[in-house]
């Protein structure tokens, strides 16, 4: 494991638990809030789909469609998917 030293405002040092196990979990629920922000924002503009940003998030599909929505986002999709049928082939490529 890497040691790393950093400098932070006093709140936050009062708000930090003792236990390294916690603060270890604190980065590691911060570190995966930020990446799955950044991925709602290169949704936000366009031009990559949901379940990519979720890739890139590193979370399921399952878990980015709720992310989405909680962020006022609309998951878009081809109206003409939604009453025809898929053959697996396609499903893979959509």
């Amino acid at each position: 494991m890497k040691t790393i030293t950093i400098r932070l405002p006093e709140y936050l040092i009062e708000e930090l638990p003792e236990e390294e196990s916690s603060i270890y979990e604190i980065l590691k629920l911060g570190l995966k809030q930020l990446k799955i922000e950044k991925a709602i924002e290169r949704y936000k503009k366009g031009g990559v789909s949901l379940a990519k940003v979720a890739e890139l998030a590193g979370i399921s599909i399952r878990e980015m469609i709720p992310t989405a929505y909680a962020h006022g986002l609309e998951p878009k999709y081809d109206k003409s998917l939604v009453e025809s049928k898929i053959s697996p082939d396609r499903a893979i490529n959509l």
